[in-house]
């Protein structure tokens, strides 16, 4: 099945238009396997900037208890310009995604804290946000652990081999 919806300009979307490689991850801000992508991509685009397209969409899951109130947390971020800001923080302190934290992340991160709190408070965006959800189902995405390469969706135990061969090995022989 191919990506569906494709990228838009709805999407929180990272590198160049150009870029060789696109990468689509749906995630839940607390989840270790979604972690583990999130880290794997951000390898990735440390070493070939101009090589790879990100988008992340939305996928929080019903056993992590803070997920959605971070997702809602990151589209508030997103409204004042600052949705990869607040997405690198919440993964780098994914134990501490309880809605009374998240305006902190915020703060840290230079953006506006109360703002963000209103917004987890009032459930802003929620509806969106499990639209974004079930979209991804209706694609295919069963697992946090996976991602959208150039279209087509990999997970769990072909994900290392796929992201060695469909972008790493590419991106080297590019040079980007």
């Amino acid at each position: 099945m191919p990506l569906d919806p494709p990228l838009s300009a709805a999407d929180h979307v990272a590198g160049p238009d150009d870029a060789l490689v696109t990468l689509v991850q749906y995630g839940d801000f607390e989840c270790p396997y979604s972690k583990d992508v999130h880290d794997l991509v951000a390898d990735i685009r440390e070493h070939h900037p101009l090589g790879v397209r990100f988008a992340f969409r939305h996928f929080p899951l019903r056993p992590h208890p803070n997920a959605l109130a971070a997702a809602l947390a990151a589209e508030e971020a997103a409204r004042q310009g600052g949705f990869w800001l607040l997405h690198g923080r919440m993964y780098a302190h994914q134990m501490a995604l309880r809605p009374s934290q998240l305006a902190e992340h915020a703060d840290a991160v230079g953006l506006d804290g109360a703002a963000v709190r209103a917004a987890v408070e009032g459930g802003d965006g929620a509806d969106a946000i499990l639209a974004q959800k079930r979209a991804g189902v209706r694609a295919g995405v069963r697992s946090t652990l996976g991602l959208w390469i150039d279209g087509e969706w990999v997970e769990e135990d072909d994900l290392e081999q796929a992201v060695i061969d469909r972008v790493i090995r590419p991106l080297q022989a590019d040079g980007r």
